[in-house]
């Protein structure tokens, strides 16, 4: 059987809308919700929705003192009854499911950690309109960028792929947690790289990690999102990328390169990185915009066009 854990911090509000999916999992009997210092009404939302599904154990766990995202995945696999973990974020859907082909993959797949994809939902999509457009991609492209060692979500891919770390959203046994536990460096800023880094410490120790087609995550929408690590300035979300991948590669970039079979020197990779990381906060959605701009000019001159000729 199956134990989720979500670490939480005054996020009531998408755990009202998100919370149900969690517990009607099928394989699903414990759903432990690790509060860091929040002070929200989140156990009582929580409470509200367990009257639902009595069959499911709810836990609410409260840290004394803050821990960061990491140190709190700690504490409830600490707790956590069952031999398989499947971690959540406090703002995303779980497809119904998921829990279950995610353990089959686990199992056939001799994996240490399996995720399916995960969707960023538009302002006002349903979740079968968000799968609709998704499909098994949105851009014909690799979905591991190995030279800066990052993911390419929306990559177009099929079936099962085997990648050197995936999504938040995964599945993996609680032996693994207990022998490479997630690591509490990452609990500032938005703590970015905290959730592949239990990943990495697989893959650089010779496991699999994969991700499937087979099942979805739904994330909230940004604007349904009122608090987290994302919401600090483009500038600040630079620094502590670069911040924490100049730590995430400390610890393992010798050994993944060596892995993954890049030559390419450490220094070049952070280097890289950087300059990925200026680009995705500041040019990015400048490009994204003028695209968008272009398409909407193209459509309206297009029409017009076809009311000339009526």
């Amino acid at each position: 059987m199956i134990s989720i854990v979500i670490p939480t911090r005054n996020r009531a509000h998408t755990l009202r809308l998100v919370a149900p999916s969690y517990f009607a999992q099928d394989l699903v009997t414990e759903v432990i919700f690790v509060n860091d210092c929040g002070t929200d009404e989140t156990a009582h939302v929580i409470r509200d929705i367990v009257r639902d599904f009595p069959r499911v154990l709810a836990r609410i766990l409260d840290n004394p003192k803050r821990l960061g995202a990491s140190q709190s995945r700690n504490v409830g696999v600490a707790e956590a009854r069952n031999d398989f973990i499947l971690f959540c974020d406090d703002d995303e859907y779980l497809e119904p499911g998921y829990a279950k082909i995610c353990l089959g993959k686990l199992e056939s797949l001799n994996a240490a950690a399996v995720s399916g994809r995960r969707i960023y939902m538009q302002d006002g999509e349903t979740q079968n309109g968000a799968s609709e457009r998704f499909g098994k991609g949105l851009r014909r492209t690799p979905f591991f960028n190995p030279l800066i060692c990052e993911n390419i979500n929306g990559a177009f891919f099929e079936g099962d792929l085997q990648v050197p770390f995936t999504n938040a959203i995964i599945l993996t046994r609680k032996t693994l947690l207990q022998k490479f536990p997630y690591d509490g460096f990452y609990a500032r800023g938005n703590g970015y790289r905290e959730e592949t880094d239990y990943q990495m410490n697989l893959y650089v120790n010779g496991l699999d990690i994969y991700i499937t087609n087979d099942c979805h995550t739904f994330h909230l929408p940004m604007s349904q999102v009122r608090t987290g690590g994302q919401r600090v300035t483009k500038l600040k979300r630079v620094y502590w990328s670069i911040f924490y991948t100049h730590y995430f590669f400390k610890k393992y970039y010798p050994r993944y390169a060596e892995r993954i079979g890049t030559r390419v020197p450490q220094l070049s990779a952070l280097l890289m990185f950087s300059v990925f990381a200026l680009y995705r906060e500041f040019l990015r959605p400048l490009l994204y915009a003028a695209v968008m701009k272009l398409m909407l000019h193209s459509r309206k001159h297009n029409q017009s066009l076809k009311g000339a000729q009526i």
